[in-house]
């Protein structure tokens, strides 16, 4: 993640080459010493000093992430992290991650549109890893999927879910050589509960909740309560419809879970919006 932060790689560079002219200088002004300890030496300590600048980054890159997902502050995320797509990164997992949770903060938006493009932009180039291939288009149709079914598009949410669903066939065929410890879980759930509501009007409400109460961040777990609300209230149940929509609004109130879930409210009869319409 050190790639993300151009200055803290910049610090990075500068230390090693301060060390390692320490190291040079002593070596010089001490040409008894056996050069071997001291290179060995020498060596430890640049590790040292190389893995705690990428600690370092890794926590400045949890600290941003979190101001997204469980802070809920998208606009101040993305004011930090969205220049970061501008970045000159050759690692291509860093660099569709940075897309990922972009697109992420625009669905927080409602900028479904943008996170769309932004997402279809991404061009791969192969790798030797053909599984490594699949992860990629996985997490990427997985986003596109859930964009689609945001927008109430679906044909585009239909088409997304056949190439995931085969996607994750294909995954779940790799993973089933493996050792069972070492085999990856491909979850469509989501994108399938909501596509079902979307096309049937009915969704399972038993299986939302799961994914929300396995979820530890918050926007997630606030995106979902969303759906579960709508399901809730579909299926006439306004009570725990209605206290689901005031506790996302509660929580969210910029957001765009919030704003739907105001929109929602004010549409239930009897509701303080339909009283002021009459």
């Amino acid at each position: 993640m050190i790639h993300l932060f151009p200055k803290r790689k910049k610090r990075m560079l500068i230390l090693c080459a301060c060390y390692l002219a320490l190291v040079g200088v002593y070596l010089a002004l001490n040409r008894t010493a056996n050069p071997v300890p001291v290179l060995l030496i020498a060596a430890i300590g640049l590790a040292i000093v190389v893995i705690s600048q990428y600690l370092t980054a890794f926590n400045m890159h949890s600290q941003l992430l979190a101001r997204l997902y469980n802070q809920l502050d998208a606009e101040g995320f993305l004011r930090d992290y969205e220049p970061k797509l501008q970045l000159p990164i050759k690692n291509q997992n860093i660099a569709l991650t940075v897309r990922l949770h972009v697109s992420n903060a625009y669905c927080a938006q409602g900028r479904f549109d943008e996170a769309i493009a932004l997402l279809s932009s991404f061009t791969a180039k192969p790798s030797k890893d053909a599984e490594d291939d699949l992860l990629s288009r996985f997490a990427i149709v997985s986003n596109l999927c859930y964009c689609a079914e945001q927008k109430n598009d679906l044909p585009a949410a239909k088409q997304y879910m056949d190439e995931l669903l085969s996607l994750k066939a294909k995954l779940e065929a790799m993973q089933a050589a493996k050792p069972d410890k070492k085999r990856m879980v491909f979850s469509t759930e989501l994108n399938e509960q909501c596509l079902s509501f979307l096309t049937t009007g009915k969704a399972d409400i038993g299986v939302l909740q799961k994914l929300v109460q396995s979820n530890t961040q918050q926007l997630h777990k606030i995106t979902i309560s969303l759906w579960i609300a709508r399901v809730y209230l579909s299926e006439n149940n306004r009570r725990e419809g209605e206290k689901l929509l005031a506790q996302i609004v509660k929580l969210a109130p910029d957001l765009y879970p919030g704003k739907v879930a105001v929109q929602l409210l004010a549409g239930l009869p009897g509701s303080a919006g339909d009283d002021a319409c009459g």
